[in-house]
């Protein structure tokens, strides 16, 4: 193995964060074309905790701590949350660049090293969550994170470090810290991969990088407890229950059987399982062992991750290519081994192309953007006047209805009302209409009545909004729901606290609103008659 200089590989890393970290700020401010609502969802989260409240204690989320912790501590320092984001996650690459560079160093040589702290970094900086839609869109940001994060933990843990670079105790912490970062970034990966990452320890006899890993986890749990309390935990469970709870949200992608043999994965799948049988023939059992036991991890998180972006395929490729075995052995198909690993790594890495592709080009996609087309997302809020959506998508109101409640004649011909069942609430039948676009100017208007004769809600007014997610209270200046779901999953999170609640005439999600209202008609609620405008009814709620 041919060591790489650490000091060589540290300014490496250094060139591509200010690289693609400084093709981001360098906008200055963040341009969105794809997923709106899920940029307001990541805004109102830091906003609340800009305001001091805590993840999970103060309002309701699955997502981690960790997540909205970069951006909120450079939005207190003055920046604005479209600058804080992006400079969130260069402090993320700057915080992870160190245990990038053990990983490489001890473990990894020539060109596969260097491609791993570019895989590494460019996912952390990305501007876009993989595929192949170049939309730039912040959506699922913390996946990329945790997919950087497990990245390190596991290549720590199944590949042994060279004679010469033996850290056991460094090597223990490190992944006891990734693993922990991954427990209180998305659940999802750490369920995923503590048991393989420490299966594989143990199989290499690093019993003290495990106990030490186990130690630092431990450390930094109690760490939290001590910053947040005892209940933030319970607290951290109960949100994450919450989504197995939810109808619409548990899985939010394609079913678990496309993941493995549909059209887009299968070529994949098969990759994954000859990987094993060629690493394990060319004799590298426990190596071989090891990626079997982290297969149902990578199919699992990809399941479970909306848009189903196969992104262990990158770790896969950087992890073939680390193993190659001398020439001369033969594995399936009577192949010589070497060359089997190396076309397994190439098909890996061929399969994962485009969407890697996509992560690393859009930070210059962004730089690149036309400012024209955009305009800010909320600009009543001075803090957010550098978030910028694109005014096409934004301020342009289209709805899907069903057009048989317009045109009765149609009746006959017609089976919409077998696909999509009119939405009650109290005996009341809702429009059947979905939001397709256009929900920056449809909350803006809804903020507004509210406001208005026959609403006339304070400013201090909370609201219950029977919908996947809404930026109500931030364009309207009422006060955030204590308890509330910025994204909703299930239950009736925060509706103690409401003063009324909020039903959309033509909700961004159909069946969230159903499972919503469904739960609501089951709290026990004193509701006042619902006041009327085209586009929601509210219901005031008798404290």
């Amino acid at each position: 193995m041919t060591k790489i200089s650490p000091l060589k590989y540290a300014a490496f890393l250094a060139i591509l964060i200010l690289i693609f970290g400084g093709a981001g700020l360098a906008k200055g401010g963040l341009y969105i074309g794809r997923h709106e609502g899920d940029t307001a969802h990541m805004i109102e989260i830091v906003m609340r905790m800009l305001q001091g409240q805590i993840p999970h204690l103060d309002f309701s989320t699955p997502i981690g701590i960790f997540a909205f912790l970069p951006a909120v501590s450079f939005a207190k320092a003055g920046l604005g949350l479209g600058q804080a984001f992006i400079a969130g996650q260069v402090l993320v690459a700057v915080l992870l660049a160190p245990m990038v560079a053990r990983a490489a160093v001890s473990r990894l040589s020539g060109l596969t090293a260097w491609g791993f702290g570019f895989v590494t970094v460019s996912m952390i900086l990305s501007l876009v969550h993989g595929e192949n839609i170049t939309a730039l869109s912040v959506s699922m940001y913390y996946n990329r994170w945790a997919w950087a994060a497990a990245f390190i933990a596991i290549l720590l843990a199944a590949l042994p470090p060279r004679d010469d670079a033996q850290a056991p105790v460094l090597d223990g912490m490190i992944v006891g810290a990734m693993l922990a970062a991954l427990a209180l970034l998305k659940p999802t990966y750490f369920v995923a991969f503590v048991g393989p990452i420490a299966i594989a320890f143990a199989l290499c006899g690093a019993w003290r990088s495990l106990w030490i890993g186990v130690l630092t986890g431990a450390a930094i749990a109690a760490l939290m407890v001590v910053l947040y309390g005892v209940d933030f935990f319970p607290a951290y469970v109960n949100d994450l229950l919450s989504v197995t709870r939810s109808d619409t949200r548990a899985a939010p992608g394609v079913p678990l059987m496309e993941v493995i043999n549909g059209p887009r994965f299968m070529i994949a799948t098969l990759t994954l399982i000859l990987s094993v049988i060629v690493l394990r023939q060319a004799g590298q059992d426990r190596a071989g062992l090891v990626l079997f036991l982290l297969a149902p991890g990578f199919v699992y998180v990809t399941y479970q991750n909306f848009g189903n972006d196969p992104k262990w395929l990158m770790l896969l490729a950087i992890y073939l290519l680390a193993l190659r075995p001398e020439t001369g052995r033969r594995v399936v198909f009577n192949a010589d081994a070497r060359n089997a690993v190396a076309g397994l790594a190439l098909v890996s890495f061929a399969l994962i192309t485009p969407s890697f592709q996509n992560i690393v080009t859009s930070p210059f996609r962004h730089l690149a953007t036309r400012a024209l087309d955009y305009a800010p997302q909320f600009k009543t809020r001075p803090e957010l006047r550098d978030v910028f959506v694109k005014t096409q998508r934004t301020a342009t109101v289209l709805g899907r209805v069903v057009m048989v409640d317009d045109l009765p004649q149609l009746a006959p011909y017609v089976v919409e009302d077998d696909l999509f069942k009119p939405v009650t609430f109290l005996g009341e039948t809702l429009p059947r209409c979905t939001l397709q676009s256009g929900d920056v100017a449809m909350h803006s208007y809804m903020a507004d009545r509210l406001k208005q004769p026959p609403f006339n809600f304070p400013q201090d007014s909370q609201f219950f909004v029977a919908d996947i997610a809404s930026g109500i209270w931030i364009l309207g200046g009422f006060e955030p729901l204590k308890g509330g779901a910025p994204w909703y999953y299930s239950g009736t999170p925060g509706i103690e606290n409401a003063d009324a609640i909020i039903i959309p005439t033509c909700p961004l999600d159909t069946e969230i609103e159903r499972n919503a209202l469904a739960a609501l008609e089951t709290a026990g609620l004193v509701l006042r008659p619902p006041l009327r405008d085209d586009t929601m009814l509210v219901y005031p709620i008798v404290k």
